[in-house]
């Protein structure tokens, strides 16, 4: 086998999930209905439909036969035997067809899970894309502005999104990353002021959900399939910059990439929506719009230029379906999976170069708490999943963003003499965590213009107050 141990893109996850060169791997209800009695998904709530009763599939069954005349003597023993045979049979087909039934509406985690996550909408069919002004007045009533701020004076600005009418609010998880003991004042579009309560927040994901107290006024947006978003459309991004308490400002531009693997705020590279939209300094947990008055997803960030240009990126609003209800239910994100390695991407050139013959991931550690673990050795390359051969690390990502803890996948691993050999391997659940904090941070009290964060090569410029 080839040496990629001491390549360039050698990831480093360790104890976190397959992350395409960094720590990790993972990468979405209707018009902000939202349900907070919705119980989570737990080893006691199964989602089995069959209402089981022991005590009626297991009923004694006692057979109808004629009562002989008491003559006295001893009555034959080929009765009772029969008798207790059919009733063994009857009891026996009972209980295979309530376990069948049982095993057959037995739902799977994924299928749970799929189950709690808000509802996105396709785009409407025959119907006209909205002017900007238009989707600007359908959209305005669901910005928010939102100050973070502190008892010491240290404070920041972002935007938000409604997510339920007159109550929770979306955002980003890094806007209250800088500010100790954060507190929270919401703006409206009608510029009336009320205060929020931090609910949960993800730093993977970048999302995080307040809960506005004594609200009028919030109207929730329809939340719009990102599946759907194609290279070119037509968008809009709608946030509060500058200023929280300000009307929102939008800004015009393309999807100049629908699906873009981006590290944003974590060692994680996350799928994005690319746009030339401006976002700008303060627009951070704005909303990306389609035409359609759709929100297709929560601005998160933006690259910038010496020559000025830049590009932003979106939440996508599936992720936002998947991962915001597990905020509001369970205080954090539990199904999320991982894999659990670190490892050198093995692309064709890479593989042409080194005189390999095989393109994938070179193993080069495996974590504790990965189902891989005693499984595979370092300098192992895993060349397919499910099946599917592996040319690029984002082929492992993609399948593993839309699988849940405890889901099995299927790879293919060659050790260092070229043995080949086909694993199951169940995945872990790679619990979220979250920027806040009530301990106090030695930061400077706003993060500047060119507070930066690295994506292969180049600078992540978070807007001003993120």
């Amino acid at each position: 086998m080839d040496n990629f141990e001491n390549q360039n893109n050698t990831s480093d996850i360790g104890n976190d999930d397959i992350n395409s060169g960094h720590d990790d791997l993972r990468e979405e209800t209707p018009n902000g209905d939202f349900n907070d009695s919705a119980a989570p998904y737990s080893p006691d709530n199964t989602g089995v439909d069959i209402n089981y009763y022991p005590e009626k599939a297991f009923k004694r069954i006692e057979p109808d036969f004629e009562k002989e005349p008491d003559t006295g003597k001893t009555k034959s023993g080929g009765l009772r035997i029969f008798a207790c045979f059919l009733a063994l049979i009857l009891i026996f087909t009972v209980s295979c067809t309530v376990c069948y039934n049982l095993g057959k509406n037995k739902k799977t985690d994924s299928e749970l899970y799929r189950k709690t996550e808000m509802k996105v909408y396709p785009k409407p069919a025959n119907t006209d894309e909205m002017s900007a002004q238009e989707v600007y007045d359908k959209i305005n009533d669901s910005i928010v502005g939102i100050i973070v701020y502190s008892e010491d004076g240290t404070a920041s600005q972002a935007s938000g999104v409604v997510y339920t009418e007159n109550e929770y609010v979306l955002t980003n998880d890094h806007i209250y990353a800088s500010v100790p003991s954060p507190k929270f004042k919401v703006f409206t579009s009608t510029g009336e002021m009320y205060d929020a309560d931090y609910v949960a927040g993800d730093t993977i994901s970048d999302l995080a959900l307040l809960k506005v107290k004594g609200a009028k006024g919030l109207k929730a947006p329809q939340f719009g399939d990102s599946a759907q978003v194609q290279f070119g459309e037509n968008v809009v991004a709608v946030g509060r910059p500058g200023d929280a308490r300000s009307p929102s400002s939008i800004s015009t531009g393309i999807v100049s990439n629908p699906c873009r693997r981006a590290q944003i705020t974590s060692n994680y590279t996350v799928r994005m929506i690319q746009t030339d939209c401006d976002i700008f300094e303060g627009s951070s947990g704005g909303a990306l719009v389609n035409m359609y008055g759709q929100v297709i997803g929560i601005t998160s960030s933006k690259i910038s230029s010496d020559a000025g240009t830049s590009i932003g990126f979106a939440i996508p609003a599936k992720t936002v379906a998947r991962i915001v209800p597990q905020l509001s239910s369970d205080g954090k994100v539990v199904n999320r999976a991982k894999l659990g390695i670190t490892y050198t991407e093995i692309t064709a050139l890479e593989a042409e170069l080194n005189n390999s013959k095989y393109t994938g991931l070179y193993i080069t550690a495996v974590s504790e708490d990965s189902d891989l673990a005693g499984k595979v050795e370092k300098g192992s390359i895993i060349t397919h999943i499910n099946g599917n051969e592996i040319k690029r690390a984002e082929t492992v990502l993609d399948i593993i963003d839309d699988s849940y803890a405890n889901d099995v996948i299927k790879l293919t691993v060659v050790d260092e003499k070229g043995n080949s050999n086909e694993l199951s391997v169940k995945l872990k659940a790679n619990i979220g965590e979250s920027s806040y904090s009530t301990e106090k941070k030695e930061v400077e009290s706003i993060p500047s213009d060119d507070s930066k964060n690295q994506e292969n090569g180049k600078e992540f410029n978070f807007p001003k107050g993120d």
